[in-house]
């Protein structure tokens, strides 16, 4: 789950900079779509994971691993599908986080039609 929440930050970031770094209107707006939501995804994996099992002290200033940034948002977004997947297969996962990360998936499946157009 830490490492999700890597992704999920990494790609965050990711968006940002190609936002930063684009000077057409439409893209710039595309990035800023693309990021929108995703702290939202983050916290409710830290509370429905780590705080649920009085696990805090995983967070570390680390968290934000810049070695996961890619500026190639649909590698990414599939990246980040693909590991979703491999966490939905656990069968020890409660209902809340199954939810949770089906949600993810699903809007992720939507992030991967948004960033193929760019």
């Amino acid at each position: 789950m830490y490492e999700l929440m890597q992704h999920l930050l990494a790609f965050k970031y990711a968006c940002k900079i190609n936002h930063w770094s684009t000077d057409a209107y439409a893209p710039h707006l595309l990035f800023d779509r693309l990021a929108d939501g995703l702290d939202e995804y983050i916290d409710g994996i830290a509370e429905k994971y780590f705080m649920a099992s009085d696990n805090k002290k995983v967070f570390k200033a680390d968290i934000l691993n810049p070695k996961l940034i890619d500026r190639n948002l649909v590698k990414m977004c599939e990246s980040i599908i693909e590991h979703l997947e491999e966490l939905q297969d656990d069968d020890d996962l409660n209902e809340g986080l199954g939810s949770l990360l089906s949600a993810i998936e699903e809007d992720f499946l939507n992030r991967l039609a948004l960033a193929k157009l760019k």
